[in-house]
């Protein structure tokens, strides 16, 4: 374990100083996300001027919300998009096969070898607009409701990360992959929404199908004082479920990779 924070220290190093040979990069960088934020607390602020709630939430739940949305999408763009991003060229170009011969877990390896250092402002923000969020919604801040809120937040950054990491393994099988962050994108526009806004039946395929309403909803909900009942519980299940999952499809890949030495 110590060999591999060494690993991901070594990463962390390189990427600093890849984002300082770019400097305009680094101060520049996310700024595209930034401004979708603004512009969608824009449009609640605009919702809010008819209605005292959407759903069943509040204004300030909704922004929670959207900032938490912001928060799990700036830790995930932070930390492995990067990474993934490059898995269809690895596979497609055969740059795989130096991945494989490193003496290192594979999927540790694709996941966490670069890492976007301009989402840090990002990630920075939205954790301010959470504490804003709280104080407004005079939240009762105790050690049971942070330590929760911050295992629901990994387990919804675990989630996240191993459904883009599956769609990002069927390079293996598709060649054209230029449309996966698109629909990861999309899918993170869809999770940071109110679940109450969804149909029954769609609720139900956002949450135990493709569970991105877990990822984003619960830890508001637990946040608020909401009375669903082993929301940590059913939120570490399917992140578990789902880091396995990617796993098995990995490997399955590898299975049918072709290295270009052969």
């Amino acid at each position: 374990m110590k060999r591999y924070f060494e690993i991901i220290k070594s990463y962390f190093k390189y990427s600093l100083m890849m984002e300082m040979e770019y400097k305009f990069n680094f101060f520049f960088g996310g700024i595209f996300e930034l401004v979708w934020l603004v512009m969608y607390i824009i449009f609640i602020d605009v919702i809010f001027l008819g209605s005292s709630n959407i759903g069943g939430w509040s204004k300030y739940q909704v922004l929670l919300l959207t900032f938490q949305g912001g928060l799990t999408d700036a830790l995930v763009t932070f930390s492995v998009v990067p990474g993934l991003s490059q898995i269809p060229e690895f596979v497609n170009t055969g740059k795989l096969d130096f991945v494989l011969l490193k003496p290192l877990n594979t999927r540790f390896h694709l996941s966490l070898r670069n890492f976007s250092l301009s989402q840090i402002k990002n990630i920075i923000i939205n954790i301010f607009g959470i504490i804003y969020c709280i104080i407004k919604l005079k939240l009762p801040v105790t050690p049971k409701l942070v330590i929760g809120y911050i295992i629901l937040t990994i387990s919804g950054i675990v989630i996240i990360y191993s459904i883009m990491f599956v769609l990002m393994t069927f390079s293996f099988w598709i060649i054209k992959m230029d449309i996966v962050m698109g629909v990861c994108a999309e899918l993170i526009t869809v999770g940071n929404k109110p679940y109450t806004i969804y149909p029954k039946i769609f609720q139900k395929i956002i949450t135990y199908g493709l569970p991105i309403l877990v990822a984003f909803n619960y830890p508001i909900l637990f946040l608020c004082g909401n009375k669903f009942r082993n929301l940590i519980i059913v939120s570490a299940i399917i992140s578990i479920i789902w880091f396995i999952l990617a796993n098995i499809i990995l490997k399955r890949g590898l299975r049918k990779y072709v290295s270009t030495g052969c």
